[in-house]
């Protein structure tokens, strides 16, 4: 007979299931090389298609169900939350073979109390893409960061790099659904997590 493989608790226990895709999400927000650092955000476009792209996972906070992420202020992505706030995150783990879909609604923070705490935090290279002269998308002459000359290679000071503090954004998506899917050569596993009357009401799917 072949080797059994001992197979992890999240493979037949919801409980486990949730434990898990948690401390994946909260050990990304601390680990820069973690899989789940860097997932794919999805919105509808103004022309009603969907846009996907890598973002940034900057803060999870799981009393609010809510994520934080950060963006450009001039970036399509604000206009089309602006029409639409319906987003999606999705995550994937290749060692683990573990993928995480979350849907939600998304608020965006320019000039408040969130966005100020989200723009001190952020560490100055980060700080220093939004000293763009030119809003993301536009086309160029030529290869370019977009970044002035003064700027270019190195990290200004933070006298400098306040100048960037209109072109940020903070993105909380507050989600209210999680659908996850374990990969196993013996038998796949999916399993849903809605948020109903102030709790999590899991279940499992056919993968």
């Amino acid at each position: 007979m072949p080797e059994q493989t001992e197979m992890p608790a999240h493979y037949g226990d919801l409980n486990s299931v949730q434990t898990t895709w948690r401390e994946m999400l909260q050990s990304a927000v601390s680990e820069r090389t973690h899989p789940f650092k860097k997932p794919v955000l999805t919105t509808i476009g103004l022309n009603g298609a969907p846009k996907a792209r890598i973002i940034i996972l900057r803060d999870v906070d799981f009393e609010a169900r809510s994520i934080r992420l950060h963006t450009d202020a001039r970036s399509a992505k604000i206009s089309e939350i602006g029409r639409n706030p319906n987003v999606m995150l999705a995550f994937y783990d290749s060692t683990h073979e573990i993928q995480i879909q979350m849907s939600g609604v998304a608020i965006v923070h320019k000039h408040d109390a969130y966005a100020d705490a989200a723009w001190r935090g952020a560490p100055p290279p980060s700080r220093r893409a939004y000293l763009a002269e030119r809003e993301p998308g536009m086309p160029l002459s030529g290869p370019a960061s977009g970044l002035p000359a003064d700027v270019e290679g190195k990290i200004p000071s933070e006298e400098r790099l306040e100048t960037g503090r209109s072109n940020f954004a903070a993105v909380q998506m507050v989600f209210e659904q999680v659908d996850w899917l374990f990969l196993s050569p013996s038998g796949n596993r999916r399993a849903r997590f809605e948020w109903r009357a102030d709790r999590w009401a899991g279940t499992w799917l056919a993968p």
